[in-house]
């Protein structure tokens, strides 16, 4: 069943707001976003029921943007590519990237955001830990008892030892 009127009505102040906090200023720009967005939640209503049509157009709006930097810069599966290209863009150093992921601008951005981005993590570098034995207090204080018990019943000549552990 598609998203009723309602909820639209509902999620599209939001949707305004969400893309205003994102730095998209034009209103054709807004327009066009906003209409892309709907249509996105008409689909995503026809699949599951909505819990919450405002938190599923901003997702759907979310997921807009990375749909688009990933065509944009032809990026795919790379996680960190996309949360750099994402950075990048939303920075604000970008000029007219908004009217790029509206579809009205017909100039290719992707060497511009390239050369904005930044590694997001350090170099994949494995660290060697030396192994150490972990003795937990309740396992130690069990082995003291046991052995004072040892000690009482079974074998009263056996030496103490002052750290509860056997010779």
């Amino acid at each position: 069943m598609p998203t009723k009127a309602s909820d639209w009505t509902r999620a599209a102040r939001r949707v305004f707001e969400y893309l205003t906090a994102l730095g998209v200023r034009e209103p054709q720009e807004i327009d066009r976003l906003s209409e892309q967005v709907r249509l996105r939640l008409e689909i995503r209503a026809t699949h599951a029921p909505l819990e919450d049509a405002v938190e599923a157009a901003i997702e759907e709006t979310h997921a807009l943007l990375d749909e688009w930097l990933t065509v944009e810069l032809g990026i795919d599966g790379d996680a960190n590519a996309l949360a750099t290209a994402r950075a990048a863009v939303l920075g604000g150093t970008i000029p007219g990237w908004s009217a790029r992921w509206a579809g009205l601008a017909g100039d290719a951005l992707a060497p511009t955001i390239r050369a904005f981005q930044r590694d997001a993590v350090p170099e994949f570098a494995p660290l060697t830990m030396q192994a150490s034995m972990i003795e937990l207090c309740c396992h130690r204080l069990r082995r003291r008892i046991a052995d004072a018990i040892c000690r009482l019943f079974c074998q009263p000549d056996l030496p103490t030892n002052p750290r509860g552990e056997r010779s």
